[in-house]
């Protein structure tokens, strides 16, 4: 991974062109990224939400966010990404083949991630991706 990123930061990174590449290279990051949270993957009743509250203030570690054991591979799959979406040899409209709305939809559900880092990258990321399809908005 390491030695990939490195890779896209040479200004010739022309490899990025193929889409056999960069195919596979948007498989690694869903494979990766997508993923479901501890914290989101039940449903709650209503009074399953008022019991968690009147739990939740005896709980005093609450405030501190739960930071993801897994983040030093997650963060370099975070800068794969970042560096193909803002890699000037690839177009919006080679781009679009690869964020479709499937991948945005399940890149989005990543913000309920309860680490800060991710979520910094989270918003790094969307912001360029939003920047680059200025069509699409």
């Amino acid at each position: 991974m390491i030695e990939l990123i490195d890779l896209l930061d040479e200004g010739e990174a022309t490899f990025l062109t193929h889409d056999k590449v960069l195919q596979e290279a948007f498989n690694t990051i869903g494979a990766n990224l997508f993923r479901t949270f501890a914290n989101k993957s039940k449903t709650l009743t209503y009074s399953e939400i008022l019991e968690n509250k009147k739990t939740s203030t005896l709980e005093q570690d609450e405030d501190e966010p739960h930071l993801e054991e897994a983040w030093p591979h997650l963060q370099l799959v975070y800068e794969l990404l970042l560096k193909i979406v803002m890699s000037s040899h690839l177009s919006s409209e080679t781009l679009s083949k690869y964020l479709t709305k499937g991948f945005v939809k399940n890149y989005l559900e990543l913000f309920d991630s309860e680490d800060p880092r991710e979520r910094d990258y989270l918003k790094t990321i969307l912001h360029r991706i939003y920047g680059k399809f200025m069509g699409q908005r």
